[in-house]
């Protein structure tokens, strides 16, 4: 703070030029991440920004703290959601498909971001891996992950911290994932997330709401067709805290 750090973007940007300085990653890489998170709000009708965007308007965008653009930050936004939680027992006499909890964890190892062990992994590492052990799956099973996309940047951590794609890589793969619609194997943020659809603070809630949506078919136009494990993972503080919840549909227990 008292060097002027901007919040609450500065400590990310930190973490992005760090993930550069080390892996070469570029301003044109995380802008995909803001694109594909753009083309899968324009299927939402509750998003807040739908129109299209490119990579250039990204880069044209504001510099907000160096290297992140306007567009690589979330909105502010109001909104707010809610969920039940129940037994597996009752969920399934219920009137709604159940979702199930197959596993779940949360890690975190700093407060400030001056406290943070590496700039490039987070606590992440620890939370999904836990998460993953315990639902007996693997990031190859995972049809859609939602993750607390404050920035690009955060996005591109969540990637490589739960094993999407190797440390280092986020750079590459996101330019060529196919993350969007009607891509890949792997849908990442499909209600629009933080990007575009809606950041009221606490955004962790949007990823369970948008996960079991998608896991229950419900999804409309955005709809990942066949989804059967889906990955909601959240982050707090300045990626201080990772908490990831691997859910799953009947068919995949």
């Amino acid at each position: 703070m008292p060097y002027g750090l901007r919040m609450p973007m500065g400590p990310y940007a930190l973490a992005a030029a760090r993930h550069m300085h080390e892996f070469g990653t570029t301003s044109e890489q995380l802008a995909h991440i803001a694109v594909t998170t753009r083309q899968w709000a324009a299927l939402n009708p509750r998003a807040r920004y739908r129109d299209p965007i490119t990579v250039d308007d990204v880069l044209a965008s504001p510099l907000q703290v160096s290297p992140l653009h306007l567009l690589d930050c979330c909105l502010v936004t109001d909104g707010a959601g809610a969920f039940v939680m129940t037994s597996a027992a009752r969920a399934r006499s219920l009137r709604k498909p159940p979702v199930y909890v197959l596993g779940a964890a949360t890690a975190t190892d700093h407060m400030m971001i001056s406290q943070m062990p590496d700039l490039t992994t987070t606590p992440g590492v620890v939370s999904g891996a836990r998460a993953f052990a315990m639902a007996g799956v693997t990031p190859a099973d995972v049809d859609v992950l939602m993750g607390y996309d404050s920035f690009t940047i955060t996005a591109l951590l969540h990637l490589e911290d739960l094993g999407f794609c190797p440390k280092g890589e986020g750079g590459p793969f996101v330019a060529e994932a196919a993350l969007g619609p009607g891509g890949g194997p792997l849908a990442m943020n499909t209600n629009g997330g933080g990007l575009s659809f809606t950041h009221p603070g606490m955004y962790g809630m949007f990823l369970l709401t948008e996960a079991t949506r998608q896991l229950r078919g419900e999804a409309d136009r955005r709809q990942v067709v066949g989804a059967t494990v889906a990955v909601a993972h959240g982050s707090g503080m300045v990626l201080s805290v990772m908490s990831t919840a691997v859910l799953g549909t009947e068919a995949a227990l």
